[in-house]
């Protein structure tokens, strides 16, 4: 890190914290978050406390990108793919970095390769009444990472009506 990014910090925080700005002396959201092999196991509680902390953590513009160790097939019980598929669906919008996409030596898939995910966090709805809800599902739906509408999702609707 120092030779490549000698102005970054790298910093322990446990997810479930009180205030993980103040705890790693942050004045502002950050631009990026970097976490590496952070989700494991299947226990909702402690991605909760994960989920938790990245909604503290984040703004509207924070990218968060996890690395992870796919230590199950996707379909198992105790597969990762619940935590970044689920866990997070309501807050983040999520995208996978193709594996074609990463270093050579890091290009297979199942148990034991390596996934790259990049967050964004939500708009919040203010507005807590029906329109709003239904608004807030459509941008969790047919959100992507900028914020824009899936435009082919919105044809097919159009199609079937």
């Amino acid at each position: 890190m120092r030779s490549n990014a000698p102005g970054a910090r790298v910093c322990r925080l446990v997810w479930g914290s009180d205030d993980p700005l103040k705890q790693l002396g942050l004045v502002r959201k950050p631009d990026v978050v970097l976490a590496s092999d952070v989700v494991y196991g299947n226990d909702p509680n402690k991605w909760g406390l994960l989920v938790k902390t990245m909604r503290e953590l984040c703004g509207r513009h924070t990218l968060v990108l996890v690395g992870n160790v796919q230590r199950y097939p996707v379909h198992h019980p105790m597969a990762e793919s619940r935590f970044f598929h689920d866990s997070t669906a309501l807050d983040f919008t999520r995208k996978e970095i193709p594996t074609n996409s990463l270093h050579p030596d890091f290009r297979r898939t199942g148990a034991g390769s390596c996934a790259v995910h990049v967050f964004r966090k939500r708009e919040e709805t203010k507005t807590p009444n029906a329109k709003a809800s239904g608004e807030k599902k459509r941008q969790r739906d047919g959100g992507d990472l900028d914020g824009k509408r899936d435009l082919k999702g919105k044809k097919e609707k159009r199609r079937k009506e």
